[in-house]
């Protein structure tokens, strides 16, 4: 019998288009992140130990379609936006804010609220510019948690969703002050509790109370069938009762 060998196999394929849509790299990176699921301590270290690398390879359009598809972030997301909403900022900066989804969703519940956005990663940048396009008063800029650019008080409330829980503690801390600095009234995050390979995991709510920061709510993402409810957090902190 003769046997068809007109096409590649479609894991050779698959490298082949990534090869071209963004070099070696890229094609290294998702390798490794593939390859090393039964090794989590080396996949730590060769894929996620540097954060702002792995989310410049990660983000783009493979990325935005993955998330988009997948019914139990978007309901979470939709969670998140509906409870930041309901303490009526006056302005937001989203602190790690991706492609754009959760300024999309805040757009639309908070229309005429200037809405800012900051992310590390060119990647994900770029495909926000494409979310987002023609939505109006919404901003975003390449900047990194560690050191924000926005003078003390610069804004209502500052928004991290699912962002220092990739960062180490020394970095993670830093954020965390960066967020306090710069906010005006409130501090929200969405961040998980488990450590895993590729995040890290803090109690934020707990952070705040050592701190001597006043806690309003602490709480899980309350999105039914979640399977990772008992790992989130969402809370909300008020830095200028401190």
């Amino acid at each position: 019998m003769d046997l068809d060998h007109s096409h590649p196999p479609a894991l050779a394929l698959r490298a082949w288009n990534c090869w071209q849509a963004r070099g070696t790299r890229y094609v290294l990176h998702k390798a490794l992140r593939r390859s090393l699921g039964r090794w989590p301590g080396w996949k730590r270290r060769m894929v996620y130990a540097d954060p702002r690398a792995y989310w410049t390879y990660r983000g783009g359009t493979d990325y935005f379609r993955e998330q988009e598809d997948h019914p139990t972030r978007s309901l979470r997301s939709a969670w998140l936006a509906d409870r930041i909403a309901t303490y009526s900022p006056t302005s937001i900066l989203e602190v790690g804010c991706g492609y754009g989804k959760q300024l999309g969703l805040l757009r639309d519940r908070l229309p005429g609220v200037p809405l800012m956005g900051v992310d590390f990663s060119p990647t994900q940048l770029g495909q926000a510019r494409r979310h987002l396009a023609g939505r109006d008063g919404i901003s975003i800029a390449l900047a990194s948690g560690l050191r924000l650019p926005f003078p003390d008080g610069s804004f209502d409330l500052v928004l991290t969703s699912a962002v220092i829980l990739h960062n180490a503690p020394a970095a993670a801390e830093a954020m965390r002050r960066e967020v306090v600095r710069v906010t005006r009234r409130l501090a929200a995050h969405n961040e998980d509790t488990n450590v895993s390979y590729n995040r890290f995991g803090y109690d934020t709510a707990a952070w705040y109370r050592s701190a001597g920061i006043s806690v309003i709510e602490a709480g899980p993402i309350d999105v039914a069938d979640d399977p990772d409810r008992n790992i989130s957090q969402f809370c909300v902190a008020e830095p200028w009762r401190r």
